[in-house]
């Protein structure tokens, strides 16, 4: 992404960012206001995201709006129109998603497989949806889908999951190619673990972001730090999928609770 002024000039001067207040997302925030967006902050938690916006606003000069919203409800999406219909998104962070889940596939409940398969793809693909349609007859803007490098390789124990963020990685990098047509520059990023209030281990979010940001426009995806990009590679083209399975599912086995 290019620096404050050009960024701002190329996108226009407001970006959404979902689940903004913790991790990858609060560091998008926090970047984005740097190079002189006004932000629309997404995360079910009223009293942070006040927070969250005051001080953004006061170190930055920006415009902030709060939007609380849990993205498991069934009006998530008047909500999200509701708050920013008024504003020209051109920017926006599609990050917040399902909690990764480390287990037995036969130990969780269909309601909590459900849930995650909503909230890592029908609510994904419904939000790139309209703000890309809000882009598309604006002239232009920008989409970073956060998934994971999950979505890269087999996890056994983390099977649902992992196959949602599949469906994110295939489903970002066909965009990249077609949104092209109306000026849109899609990126999927796919970072491995990652520090923030529920991970104490994994790579810092400011360089996380810093990678997703300087890969926007360039790439259909990004994996962050070369030691997951290794990773993945090894398990997507150095070993045939039944040993990525077998290999994976070994590592995942040792972790289990």
């Amino acid at each position: 992404m290019a620096h404050t002024v050009d960024a701002v000039a190329q996108y226009g001067n407001w970006a959404l960012v979902t689940g903004s207040t913790a991790g990858i997302g609060r560091e998008f925030a926090s970047q984005l206001a740097a190079a002189g967006f006004n932000l629309a902050l997404l995360a079910r938690g009223a009293d942070q995201l006040q927070v969250q916006c005051r001080e953004l606003a006061s170190a930055w000069g920006i415009d902030t709006r709060a939007i609380p919203c849990d993205l498991s409800s069934a009006d998530y999406l008047s909500t999200i129109a509701a708050a920013t219909d008024s504003l020209p998104i051109a920017f926006f962070v599609n990050n917040a998603g399902a909690e990764s889940y480390h287990g037995r596939f036969l130990d969780r409940s269909a309601q909590e497989l459900e849930d995650c398969l909503r909230l890592n793809t029908l609510v994904q693909l419904r939000l790139i949806h309209h703000f890309a349609q809000r882009m598309a007859t604006a002239g232009g803007g920008a989409i970073i889908q956060v998934s994971s490098i999950a979505g890269h390789m087999p996890l056994p124990f983390m099977a649902e999951y992992s196959a949602s963020k599949a469906y994110q990685l295939t489903l970002g990098e066909a965009l990249y190619y077609e949104l092209k047509d109306h000026r849109i520059d899609f990126l999927t990023l796919s970072p491995g673990a990652t520090k923030s209030r529920r991970i104490s281990y994994g790579m810092e979010p400011a360089p996380v972001v810093r990678t997703a940001l300087a890969a926007l426009g360039q790439q259909p995806s990004v994996i962050p730090g070369w030691r997951n990009k290794l990773s993945a590679f090894r398990h997507r083209y150095l070993k045939s999928r039944r040993a990525a399975v077998h290999s994976m599912g070994d590592f995942q086995r040792t972790y289990l609770k």
